[in-house]
């Protein structure tokens, strides 16, 4: 009967201990290294060029022609396939797709606080759709959140943005 119970014993303990060492393979990332690094030192140039036009109205065609062009370029921002496929957890802000926010659903993370809600929407390599676990943690809009789970490629595009990532979550957990 004593080897049952250390059978029994060893065996929550080694399935307890390999859920443990499961929770931490996921590498904590930051949103800088969603972005290659040459697109990153291009949109930096593009940027610095754009000084000139500070002092254009709103109401200027060229201010509306010189937002298409960077709103195009930010929606068809390149990836970065470093983390594809891969367990990751990563810390933003959360951005709902529908106005039902009873049940949790589908929704995008962002890196800064109001993006695609009081701002333009970032790039779409700093947008993230994300897929949460059954019974997840129900979110608000711009709850700071940390979301572990597979990244991978997608691109969706809807009325808050293009995100070019998916992350189907395995947990998510209030920022502290």
């Amino acid at each position: 009967m004593k080897k049952l119970i250390v059978l029994g014993l060893s065996i929550f303990l080694s399935g307890f201990l390999a859920q443990n060492s499961l929770a931490k393979t996921y590498k904590e990332i930051f949103w800088e290294e969603l972005m290659p690094p040459d697109w990153a030192k291009q949109i930096e140039k593009d940027f610095s060029k754009m000084k000139q036009f500070e002092s254009m109205e709103d109401s200027d065609p060229k201010t509306d022609s010189l937002y298409s062009k960077l709103r195009k370029q930010w929606d068809e921002a390149p990836i970065s396939k470093k983390y594809i496929g891969k367990p990751i957890r990563i810390a933003g802000y959360v951005v709902p797709l529908d106005a039902d926010r009873s049940k949790t659903r589908e929704f995008l993370i962002v890196p800064y606080f109001g993006a695609c809600i009081h701002t333009p929407p970032p790039p779409a390599n700093q947008i993230i759709l994300v897929i949460p676990p059954a019974g997840g943690l129900k979110v608000r809009s711009m709850d700071p959140v940390w979301v572990e789970g597979i990244l991978t490629e997608s691109r969706l595009n809807n009325d808050m943005g293009v995100s070019a990532y998916q992350l189907n979550a395995a947990k998510i957990a209030p920022y502290k």
